[in-house]
């Protein structure tokens, strides 16, 4: 085993890397390098982002790229800048995330750095949530909340027209809806990129982000996930509606999806595997006739996981899926089990929760009353 003290690396865009926004504080558009050194955390900056990084940024120190150099007496360079520090402190033994630049990467290789990648996330801490990182989080839901609420407002003052939803005496879109979350969401300081209003067998392909007029009597699957302009934390929600008169079969579907979340919830707390979570759902969807298959057509029934982590990225650890992820006090996590059936219709259902050590705190808020008459 290599015990040899390594420092992190990182070279990347606070505006896009969760791992760099999570270290610096700092979102900016271009990548920038950020390391450690003796318990330090450093960021080498042009002078364009070093005011604004010395106000606002989680660093303990800020070097100016153009300040290194001209000591240095080097043409302007950040890696250049960067070779002269670390030559200065001593600092030969890295450790980098796995979405390290390559060609740098090759760079600090050949002039003679000792580099580690990481096998997993480089900050694990990440998976563990402050009071101001759960704050955030829930900020984010609500805002998800809100474009619930229009969505939902939208969908009572429409009129059922030979089978098709109207507004305003036009045929009613999901591209409509979707772009009616995204504005209240940017109202609220966050953005909604990708919302999900899907209908039809459209709604049964979880991904699908849905387009053209809606149906009257049609499932519509809402999933909001929105990220917060300030501190760039997401939520996380989703509600499914239906403009007119179910069917039994329908009615079954989101009975069963509702009661799926609520055991998932029950069997959540520390020290439970997230895939144990996983199983449960997914022997209760099968025990009660909900049966997942695949066809021509696609999958059928249950066929993504009950939930993942939530935070600087929409996705992280940790997991309730497949794979072994033992929760712990403090993690937070999206709830959303759900049933596809082409022909029927898509439900899914999603909240957040943070992990205690007897069960959960709830991170999201919305009603479940789903059909609109």
């Amino acid at each position: 085993m290599n015990r040899k003290k390594r420092e992190i690396l990182m070279y990347a865009a606070g505006e896009r890397s969760a791992d760099m926004l999570y270290f610096s504080g700092l979102q900016t558009p271009d990548p920038i390098f950020a390391f450690t050194n003796k318990g330090k955390k450093y960021g080498l900056l042009s002078s364009l982002e070093s005011g604004r990084a010395k106000k606002y940024s989680t660093l303990d120190e800020i070097i100016e790229i153009s300040e290194v150099c001209k000591l240095a007496k080097i043409t302007y360079s950040d890696i250049g800048a960067l070779k002269v520090i670390f030559k200065k402190n001593r600092i030969k033994a890295l450790t980098i995330p796995a979405d390290f630049p390559a060609k740098i990467y090759a760079e600090l290789q050949a002039n003679g750095f000792d580099i580690n990648i990481a096998d997993a996330t480089i900050f694990p801490a990440r998976r563990v949530k402050t009071n101001t990182e759960l704050k955030e989080i829930r900020k984010a839901n609500s805002v998800a909340a809100a474009g619930f609420t229009i969505a939902e407002e939208i969908l009572r003052s429409s009129e059922i027209k030979s089978g098709k939803l109207y507004y305003n005496n036009q045929p009613l879109t999901s591209n409509f809806i979707r772009a009616e979350i995204e504005k209240t969401a940017l109202s609220l300081g966050a953005d909604s990129m990708n919302t999900i209003v899907a209908s039809g067998n459209s709604a049964c392909d979880p991904h699908d982000c849905g387009n053209g007029v809606i149906m009257a009597n049609s499932m519509i699957v809402i999933d909001i996930f929105p990220r917060l302009k300030s501190s760039g934390y997401y939520g996380d929600m989703t509600r499914t509606f239906l403009k007119g008169k179910p069917t039994s079969a329908q009615i079954k579907i989101v009975e069963a999806v509702l009661a799926a979340q609520a055991l998932a919830l029950s069997e959540i707390k520390a020290g439970v595997d997230g895939a144990i979570v996983h199983k449960s759902v997914v022997d209760f969807f099968d025990k009660n006739g909900f049966k997942t298959y695949a066809d021509k057509r696609g999958w059928h029934g249950f066929f993504h996981s009950t939930g993942h982590g939530l935070g600087l990225d929409v996705h992280e650890s940790p997991s309730l899926g497949m794979r072994k992820s033992i929760l712990e006090v403090g993690n937070v996590v999206t709830v959303e089990p759900g049933l596809y059936y082409k022909g029927i219709g898509g439900c899914r259902i999603e909240d957040n929760v943070v992990v205690t050590k007897t069960g959960v705190k709830m991170l999201s808020e919305y009603h479940y009353e789903w059909i609109i008459p």
